[in-house]
């Protein structure tokens, strides 16, 4: 096990409310892709990956720096990756992060789940960049050593995400959030499979065995696949850390703190992957089902992503596009893509368009999580 925080494990297993993360990523594939020493029977036709390590690893270093809540802090990440690689720590330590094979990934499990079970309040976060498939009966996320032409099964190193998160009833830990960052189309070998099947890594769960939230967030939805950009992560993770950084906050009526929770996270990674999607040109599809209002963190802003758009062709070349907010001013001149999408904070601003041959638009409007979408001519 590779335990990215804290330096140490004295002390991570309390009887405090804590937050624990298990964070993988898998890139390198051992048996999928051409050129590889001892190809796999099945789903050989995948290709190794650039995205799911740097996702993976932007997720861990958004919790060691950012998270925030009072009631939960941050106890643990433990953190897997394909290829392995040596990081630095935020207090300058260095740590050897193991390879996210099921070995491992088994062992890095029976650890997030011991340490989550120790107090009721406790938060268990899982988080999985790489490959994912679906079948007739299931979906699949899987290890670096996925497909070993050695072992007669052919399914023998392959995780069942829905039986994870059914396994992790019977922790104690009350709330739960499952970000999986992979695809879940179906490969046509993986339909005429007669056993398709996972590991659950976590079993004995009975009927009488629930907690108070249990969230899921997908990448993409039933038979879709998931994006990203060569060597720079995922667009969900892009659009997850937006998120937690305030485009999936809400504040309650009279207050003045800001708080992402399992329902508004939703809310804003549905609306900020629609963005995105526009912004790329790809068929993004994130599924994220309603959840409880329970509060995650708490970010220090409220952040909108806004979109400026021309339905004229002639206004979207002539277009001149500012934004502000107090000292703050973003511009987007003639001749960039339309629409114009762009981050600010929450709260009162001015968008002011001007055009060489149209009158210009001055809007004065109040910015609200997560999205602020304005259509030129009004």
């Amino acid at each position: 096990m590779s335990l990215f925080f804290p330096a140490s494990d004295d002390g991570v297993v309390t009887n405090e409310p804590r937050l624990h993360a298990l964070v993988i990523g898998v890139d390198a594939y051992d048996h999928l892709g051409l050129g590889v020493p001892k190809p796999s029977n099945l789903l050989n036709g995948l290709a190794p990956l650039t995205i799911a390590v740097p996702a993976a690893r932007s997720i861990a270093r958004w919790l060691e720096t950012e998270y925030k809540n009072p009631d939960c802090p941050l106890g643990s990440i433990e953190l897997l990756l394909a290829p392995g690689e040596t990081l630095q720590r935020k207090d300058g330590s260095d740590v050897t992060i193991e390879k996210s094979t099921m070995v491992n990934i088994d062992d890095a499990v029976a650890a997030w789940f011991r340490r989550c079970n120790a107090n009721p309040q406790n938060i268990a976060f899982f988080y999985f960049a790489g490959h994912g498939i679906s079948t007739v009966v299931g979906r699949y996320i899987l290890p670096a050593d996925f497909g070993n032409p050695d072992i007669p099964d052919d399914w023998k190193n392959c995780i069942d995400a829905a039986g994870l998160q059914v396994g992790m009833n019977k922790c104690r830990a009350q709330q739960q959030y499952f970000f999986l960052d992979a695809c879940r189309d179906a490969p046509i070998d993986a339909l005429t499979q007669k056993q398709p099947r996972g590991n659950p890594l976590i079993g004995g769960a009975d009927f009488d065995d629930n907690v108070e939230l249990s969230a899921e967030y997908a990448a993409a939805s039933e038979g879709r696949q998931a994006f990203g950009k060569d060597g720079s992560g995922t667009f969900f993770s892009e659009a997850l850390i937006m998120c937690l950084n305030g485009m999936g906050a809400s504040r309650r009526a009279g207050r003045t703190t800001w708080r992402v929770d399992a329902a508004s996270l939703s809310h804003g990674l549905l609306s900020v992957m629609q963005l995105i999607a526009e912004r790329e040109n790809l068929p993004l599809s994130c599924e994220c089902r309603v959840q409880k209002p329970v509060s995650l963190h708490f970010p220090t802003l409220g952040k909108v992503l806004v979109r400026v758009n021309c339905q004229i062709d002639e206004m979207k070349r002539e277009s001149n596009i500012t934004l502000t907010q107090g000292n703050m001013v973003k511009n987007s001149p003639p001749g960039e893509p339309r629409p114009w999408i762009e981050s600010a904070i929450s709260g009162d601003a001015t968008i002011s368009v001007t055009y060489a041959h149209f009158p210009e638009d001055i809007i004065n409007d109040s910015l609200i999580p997560p999205v602020y979408d304005l259509e030129l001519p009004l």
